[in-house]
């Protein structure tokens, strides 16, 4: 499971879920059982918008093929952001600043933070209780990230498959 100081925050997910499904992007929740399943019904509840939810009821194999099959996959910088560079799927990485280091690589991205002077801290839990390095990403930065995500991946259309318009949330 994702530290609590690298998690963006249920509501302001919520809030990009509701704008992405608004705009007719079909939103999938990812996560492992307990507080992360826990996690997503709370978001799910809150974007009140139609979207699903697979939180605790994939494995890990079933976990990598979702992530693996989705148009691209928006996430904490945690371990689905990984596993997406990982299978090639382009990849919306709200990056928390508490240990900046890894994102991802040899895949189109967007890495969305918001400095502070916190930032590097390695705390697990945010020490100055604000968590503003997640707060100052706005849920509209997030579609918009996903969206120009998409336009630069997108596959062309004359191709025999139809658009996906499916991203992950994990």
């Amino acid at each position: 499971a994702c530290a609590p100081s690298r998690r963006y925050p249920e509501p302001m997910y919520a809030a990009a879920a509701r704008a992405l499904a608004a705009r007719g992007w079909q939103v999938v929740l990812l996560g492992g059982a307990g507080e992360e399943r826990a996690s997503a019904e709370r978001i799910a509840r809150a974007a009140r918008a139609p979207l699903f939810s697979l939180a605790g009821e994939t494995s890990f194999a079933e976990l990598v093929a979702a992530i693996a099959l989705a148009p691209l996959l928006v996430a904490n910088n945690s371990g689905p952001a990984h596993v997406a560079a990982a299978v090639g799927t382009p990849v919306v990485d709200l990056y928390a600043l508490t240990n900046p280091q890894h994102t991802p690589w040899q895949v189109p991205s967007r890495v969305l933070a918001h400095d502070v002077p916190c930032r590097g801290c390695a705390k697990s839990v945010c020490p100055e209780s604000h968590h503003l390095c997640l707060r100052g990403i706005h849920p509209q930065q997030v579609v918009d990230a996903v969206e120009s995500l998409w336009t630069e991946t997108a596959p062309p259309i004359s191709t025999h498959r139809r658009a996906p318009q499916s991203p992950l949330l994990a």
